[in-house]
């Protein structure tokens, strides 16, 4: 799990929800929202996110992920349309086997629940070089569990490009900076590689 620091709400998104106010004489949700504010809000996350699912680090795009709520719709309508409160999440069902958002569903609970958004997430999970996550803490036990975030596909997708990062290449102790700076450094698009916060876990530990 990477470490997502929200930006500004976009524009579209506060335009919209004062629009409908002002023509319903009450506060919009996100049923309400348009194809047009969802479509800049998502756009907005996708940034800020580094194109990575906010729960495994996938690669996402508009096709294979949903807006997910932090706290669940269903017992926080006053935040559906927070921005504090939206992500992006993969779908997280091409093995049959969900994970991240759609696993999760209506669950949160604050003191078990590690959320992107904690300043120390990033800290709170170890990962293996066989592609699984772990965490000694009981709150990154739960949220692993919760989320699934060690079914087969994602553990051999983690397992996979980590083995392609280098880490285990012969010339790995010359090229280990540049393979950092990889690692941790958006492209001039943005985006950082999937998986980056386990490859650079396993490139510091093993």
């Amino acid at each position: 799990m990477k470490h997502i620091v929200k930006s500004k709400e976009p524009q579209a998104l506060l335009d919209f929800k004062s629009e409908f106010k002002r023509k319903h004489k009450r506060d919009a949700i996100y049923e309400n929202i348009s194809a047009g504010a969802k479509k800049s809000l998502k756009a907005s996350l996708f940034f800020e996110q580094y194109y990575l699912c906010c729960y495994c680090m996938k690669r996402i795009k508009p096709g294979n992920s949903h807006i997910e709520h932090i706290k669940p719709q269903s017992r926080n309508p006053t935040l559906t349309l927070d921005y504090s409160n939206m992500l992006v999440s993969c779908n997280g069902i091409e093995d049959r086997n969900e994970h991240c958002g759609h696993n999760k569903d209506g669950w949160y609970d604050e003191n078990d629940f590690v959320s992107p958004l904690d300043k120390d997430c990033e800290e709170t999970f170890s990962y293996c070089v066989s592609g699984q996550i772990g965490s000694s803490k009981k709150n990154g036990k739960t949220t692993i569990d919760r989320l699934n975030l060690n079914s087969l596909l994602l553990i051999r997708a983690r397992k996979a490009l980590i083995e392609l990062s280098g880490l285990f290449e012969e010339d790995f102790d010359q090229r280990k900076r540049d393979i950092l700076e990889y690692y941790t450094v958006p492209n001039s698009d943005n985006e950082l590689p999937p998986f980056c916060i386990a490859i650079v876990y396993c490139i510091s530990n093993y």
